[in-house]
């Protein structure tokens, strides 16, 4: 299944910094990090305020991610409500 998800600026920013560590967290492991390198670079290739198609797999790994960074946000002090306008974007 296919979904169009619009992505800002902002949304753009915090879904590249959520898919960063964990990219680098998988290599360090030994995994297999050719599919979240692809994401982190259709990401990145996307022009902002255009709808841009991500199967459930991408859907899956931006939520999983993103839900993450928020988590940490929190524990830290740094909430930002950039990150659940994000996440929401992703249901």
């Amino acid at each position: 299944m296919m979904k169009k998800i619009k992505l800002t600026r902002a949304n753009k920013s915090i879904t590249l910094k959520a898919l960063a560590p964990y990219y680098y967290q998988q290599r360090a492991l030994g995994y297999g990090t050719q599919e979240i390198g692809k994401l982190i670079l259709k990401i990145d290739s996307l022009p902002t305020d255009k709808k841009a198609t991500f199967s459930t797999e991408e859907i899956f790994l931006m939520r999983s991610t993103i839900n993450q960074l928020r988590n940490v946000q929190l524990a830290k002090g740094q909430y930002n409500d950039d990150v659940d306008d994000m996440l929401l974007k992703l249901i």
